[in-house]
């Protein structure tokens, strides 16, 4: 059975908080997973479920909070998530979890900032990730950048260099991880291209890639609607998952 530890701080930030799922088995691996809500809501309560479940297969699961924009725009989301992992690296030896072969996950923009964790070269903690899972995420900033700067803005900035350094994408090369990417048939606009250019990026450099489409569901549902293990979004992550 899993023991939950909530609310463990990793900084001094009343939302740089995050939980911890251990399950009842010893040296277990860790899944770090981000919550979503645009960079500038949500919480880690939202995926609970989903903490429990993984920890019934196994893993040891972190659930962090992180800082809000406008107030706290780019990168300090991701040197949240950053600070996260670190601090649960750090105590590994006292929660028995293993230190290596960490799984990174997220839905939306925590997919963005989880596949950004596992690349960006100043916060990337690739030598230890052994798999990305991003589920309705976006990869490729400066592909809405003729949409304005309305929604996106308050979290970048306006500046084409700051969307680029902020665009996983752009942090493919040689030796990044594999990628478990994810998008629904009913996804936010332009979800399906931003999941083709990001796996056609990391087979061209060599990575391992699992691309799935769940078809009949939106950008919530693709995981609130997973009903059992043979669910497209939950058969793919299994193998992908087994594969690492």
């Amino acid at each position: 059975m899993a023991h939950c530890l909530t609310d463990l701080a990793y900084g001094q930030h009343a939302r740089q908080v995050l939980d911890l799922v251990l399950p009842d088995r010893p040296n277990p691996r860790l899944f770090v997973f981000i919550h979503g809500g645009g960079w500038r809501a949500g919480d880690k309560s939202q995926y609970r479920a989903l903490g429990e479940l993984l920890a019934n297969f196994g893993y040891a699961v972190a659930l962090p909070n992180h800082r809000f924009a406008p107030e706290f725009p780019y990168p300090a989301a991701l040197a949240d998530v950053a600070a996260a992992v670190a601090w649960v690296v750090r105590y590994a030896h006292e929660s028995g979890i293993r230190p290596d072969a960490i799984l990174l996950g997220g839905h939306s923009s925590g997919a963005h900032l989880a596949a950004l964790l596992a690349l960006h070269p100043e916060y990337r903690q690739s030598s230890s990730v052994a798999g990305v899972i991003s589920i309705s995420g976006v990869y490729d900033l400066q592909a809405y950048a003729q949409m304005g700067t309305e929604y996106l803005g308050p979290v970048f900035g306006d500046e084409p260099s700051r969307w680029s350094d902020a665009s996983p994408l752009s942090h493919v090369v040689q030796g990044a991880p594999p990628f478990f990417l994810a998008h629904a048939e009913f996804d936010y606009p332009g979800a399906a291209p931003q999941a083709e250019s990001m796996a056609f990026a990391l087979r061209a450099v060599g990575s391992g890639v699992k691309l799935v489409n769940v078809p009949g569901r939106n950008h919530v549902t693709i995981l609130t609607g997973v009903a059992s293990l043979f669910d497209p979004l939950a058969l793919g992550l299994a193998m992908f998952l087994r594969a690492c």
